[in-house]
C-alpha cells in the first residue's frame, strides 16, 4: 500500500502544481492546479485552475475556472464551475449553482437544485433528485427513484423504476424513458415527441426466459442427433460400446477417469512449445467433443435394459436412444443430478469408448488386419 501511495505522490508531484495528501485540507483563494487525497476537504473562493480531489467528505462554495473532478463517499458542492464537472460519489452528492460545462455523476443518492448547466446532464444513482434546473444540454438520466423539475432545452432519456416529472417543467426536445409501466405526464410541456420503452433488464429478462423454454429441446435434441448419427452410419460403434459401459460399469468408470485427467495433463504440456499450441487447440476440440458425446451412453444401456425381452433390432436401440436421452434431460433438471449424471456418464462413457477401441484393435492385430 505504501508502495502505491508513492507512486501516486510521484505521478502527482509531476503533473500538478500543488498535491496535498492530509487527513483535513481547507484551500481558499488558490489559483494553481491542485490535486488532494485527505478524509476531509473544505473549498473556498476563486480556484483559478484545475482541481482532483479524492476524500471522505468534500464541501465546498467556490468559483473554478478549470474542470472538478472529485471522488468522495459525501459531497455538498455549490459554487460556479468553468469547465466539466465529474464526479464518483459513494453515498450522497449534492450540487446548486453553474456549470459551464458538462456534469457527470455516479452516486448513491444524487441532489441538484436551483441550478444552470450549460452542456450535457450525466447522472447514475438509485435515489436522483433534479429540481428546479435548467440543461442547456441533453440529459441521460438511470436510477431507480428518479424526481425531475425545471427547463430542458434538449432531449432528456431517463432510465427508472419510480419516474416523477414534476408539473411545470419544460422539454424542449424528445422524452425517451425506460419504466415497468407507461406513465401520463400532466401539466409537463413537451415539445418533442414522447416515446415510452420497457426497461433494459426486463427486455433481458425477457429473452432469457424465452430461451430458457426451449432449453431443454435443445440440450436433448443436441445430445440426440450425434447418437441417430452413430445407429445410422456406425452401428456396431454405438451398441459396443453402450453396452461396455453397461457390463463393465466400475471399469469403465475408473478408466474414463484416470484417462480423461492424463489427456488433461497431455493437452497442457502441449502449450508449452510454439509448434505444440495448433496442435494442442486441435486436441482440445476433439477430446471436449468426445467428453460431449460420451454423457449418454449408459443411460441408453440402461433403456436397452428396459426392454431386454426383445431381440436387438435398429429400431429398438432407436427407442433406448431417445429414451435413455431423454432420461439424462430429465435429471439435468434437478442442478444436484446435474453434476452426478454428467460425471458418471462422463467418465463411464468415455472409459467404454476407450475400452473397446483397444479391444478392437487387439483384436484386429490378432488376426494381422493391421
Amino acid at each position: 500500500m505504501k508502495k502505491v501511495l508513492l507512486i501516486i505522490l510521484l505521478f502527482s508531484f509531476s503533473l500538478f502544481s500543488k498535491v496535498f495528501i492530509k487527513d483535513t485540507v481547507d484551500i481558499e483563494n488558490f489559483n494553481e492546479e491542485i490535486f488532494i487525497i485527505a478524509n476531509y476537504i473544505r473549498l473556498k473562493g476563486n480556484l483559478g485552475n484545475e482541481f482532483i480531489g479524492i476524500g471522505k467528505n468534500i464541501k465546498g462554495n467556490f468559483k473554478i475556472n478549470g474542470d472538478f473532478l472529485s471522488a468522495a463517499l459525501y459531497q455538498e458542492i455549490s459554487g460556479l464551475i468553468n469547465g466539466d464537472f465529474y464526479s464518483l460519489g459513494g453515498v450522497y452528492t449534492s450540487f446548486t449553482g453553474k456549470i459551464k460545462e458538462n456534469l457527470s455523476c455516479i452516486s448513491d443518492t444524487f441532489k441538484i437544485e436551483d441550478s444552470e448547466i450549460f452542456g450535457n446532464l450525466r447522472v447514475i444513482g438509485e435515489k436522483i433528485n433534479i429540481s428546479n434546473v435548467k440543461v442547456k444540454g441533453k440529459c441521460f438520466i438511470f436510477g431507480k427513484k428518479i424526481e425531475i423539475s425545471g427547463n430542458f432545452f434538449n432531449d432528456v432519456l431517463i432510465n427508472g423504476t419510480n419516474i416523477q416529472i414534476k408539473e411545470g417543467t419544460q422539454i424542449s426536445g424528445n422524452l425517451i424513458y425506460y419504466s415497468p409501466q407507461p406513465k401520463e405526464f400532466k401539466d409537463v410541456i413537451i415539445k418533442g415527441k414522447t416515446e415510452w420503452k420497457k426497461p433494459y433488464g426486463e427486455k433481458f429478462t425477457e429473452k432469457i426466459n424465452f430461451i430458457k423454454k426451449f432449453k431443454f429441446l435443445y440440450a436433448f435434441l443436441s445430445l440426440l442427433f450425434p447418437y441417430l448419427m452413430f445407429l445410422l452410419f456406425t452401428p456396431n460403434l454405438l451398441i459396443s460400446t453402450a453396452q461396455t459401459s453397461g457390463k463393465k460399469f466400475l471399469k469403465c468408470l475408473l478408466v474414463g477417469f484416470f484417462s480423461i485427467v492424463i489427456f488433461c495433463f497431455v493437452i497442457i504440456l502441449s502449450f508449452i512449445t510454439i509448434i505444440g499450441v495448433p496442435t494442442g487447440l486441435i486436441l482440445i476440440t476433439i477430446f471436449a467433443s468426445s467428453l460431449y458425446i460420451s454423457r449418454g451412453f449408459i443411460f441408453i444401456f440402461l433403456a436397452r435394459m428396459i426392454f431386454y425381452k426383445f431381440e436387438d433390432k435398429k429400431i429398438l436401440w432407436f427407442v433406448s436412444i431417445f429414451l435413455g436421452i431423454l432420461i439424462f434431460n430429465l435429471l439435468s433438471l434437478n442442478q444436484t443430478l446435474k453434476i452426478i449424471g454428467n460425471l458418471i456418464g462422463t467418465f463411464s462413457g468415455f472409459g467404454a469408448f476407450l475400452t473397446d477401441r483397444i479391444k478392437l484393435i487387439r483384436k484386429m492385430k490378432e488376426e494381422k488386419i493391421i
